[in-house]
């Protein structure tokens, strides 16, 4: 009778210890599935770094959750969110912005992601209206399929009461509005934050530590303090950096160089403090420039970090002075034209690039709003003809057809 109790206790014993086996097992492998799917596990550590489910830089990639690359491929639309005076006018973006626009976009042209470019004076003058309008439009570009890279417009057009020529940098007011927009925007996976466009910086130093005033007075802050007031709120979404005027780029089509300096001379020693950041560069005029040109411009963040082309066009009929140098060095020549686009857009898969074209509009990209019909080049460009109704959408869509 002692013999079959000590049986039963050294049955007993194997049973418990296989159940615990057994169970140990089971929750690792849930553990694991929740991971593979994205979903943080409570008691493992805190994603401090990344939020799961968001995507973020590993060397020169962007990886989503599952750790898997992936590209950025889309275009940029200006609308009041970044001209203050269609805003005081009464025009608001969500009646450019809307649903059948971002479908389109995605279920039409293959695109996921959206660069959409805000302006901190009139957030900061209709504040609640501002964000209302915003998150309307953030939500149905993401609920279509879209990241929405939100770009920071701060000059004259946007609202600035800063009127010098050296007043387009970033300024303490920029610190103030990032806070609040991360702050707003922290735990969505599906945005990013462009600190600055086109920054008219006078060197790195004041680049990367900001510094000093401008001519009327504005204190110049430098891209280093915006990433930390993004940090600040908790955020932890990829962030977008331009050189600007500090990366050259000075000619006689663009005199301040901050719409097509480039990082060849970037000191990366002193490159952002910060383990999410993507580097971005814009391209017009120089479009029709060889493989070798456009990878110089790269410098020493080629191979480093995600790479961005935040705006990019082959542009004949925008409006303004910029806008009329952007191709008085481009070919005439639709077919030639035509080339140029498609060589360009190799080129940015080549180097893994991501990219949002300037723009996803009428006359530009496509025709209308309702048809969405892309446009395209006829036999000869004229430039500088605003009212031309031409461009390289039909160029993207074929491509992103082919690629996307």
């Amino acid at each position: 009778m002692r013999g079959l109790r000590i049986v039963l206790v050294c049955a007993l014993l194997v049973l418990v210890v296989a159940l615990g086996a057994l169970a140990y097992v089971l929750v690792n492998q849930f553990h694991q599935n929740q991971a593979s799917n994205g979903t943080p596990v409570t008691g493992s550590p805190s994603p401090a770094v990344i939020p799961s489910g968001m995507p973020h830089a590993q060397g020169d990639q962007i990886v989503d959750a599952k750790g898997q690359p992936f590209f950025l491929r889309g275009a940029q639309i200006e609308t009041p969110f970044n001209y203050i005076q269609g805003w005081e006018q009464g025009k608001r973006p969500t009646s450019i912005l809307t649903p059948a626009v971002f479908d389109t976009m995605v279920q039409k042209w293959h695109m996921n992601a959206l660069r959409l470019p805000t302006s901190n004076w009139e957030y900061a003058k209709f504040t609640t209206e501002y964000m209302s309008q915003l998150d309307q439009v953030v939500q149905e570009a993401n609920q279509a399929g879209l990241y929405v890279i939100l770009d920071l417009h701060d000059n004259v057009k946007s609202g600035s009461p800063y009127t010098s020529k050296d007043s387009d940098v970033p300024k303490t007011q920029d610190v103030t509005y990032w806070k609040a927009i991360a702050a707003h925007f922290k735990s969505n996976p599906m945005v990013m934050f462009d600190l600055y466009n086109e920054p008219q910086e006078t060197s790195w130093n004041e680049w990367l530590n900001g510094g000093g005033t401008t001519s009327d007075g504005a204190s110049i802050v430098g891209f280093q303090d915006m990433v930390n007031a993004v940090r600040s709120t908790g955020a932890q979404q990829m962030i977008v950096v331009e050189p600007g005027s500090s990366g050259g780029g000075k000619s006689s089509q663009n005199p301040t160089g901050a719409e097509e300096g480039g990082w060849s001379n970037f000191p990366i020693n002193d490159a952002i403090h910060d383990s999410n950041i993507m580097y971005s560069l814009h391209v017009y005029q120089t479009i029709v420039q060889p493989a070798s040109y456009q990878t110089a411009k790269w410098g020493p963040v080629l191979g480093k970090y995600p790479i961005y082309y935040g705006e990019w066009a082959f542009l004949t009929n925008g409006a303004g002075k910029s806008a009329l140098a952007h191709c008085q060095s481009l070919p005439t020549n639709g077919t030639q034209a035509t080339q140029v686009v498609t060589t360009f857009l190799n080129y940015m898969a080549s180097v893994h690039a991501s990219w949002t074209a300037w723009e996803f509009a009428p006359h530009y990209m496509v025709q209308d709003y309702t048809t969405f019909a892309p446009t395209t080049f006829p036999p000869t460009l004229t430039c500088g003809d605003q009212k031309a109704d031409v461009g390289m959408g039909q160029t993207i869509l074929q491509w992103l057809d082919s690629n996307g």
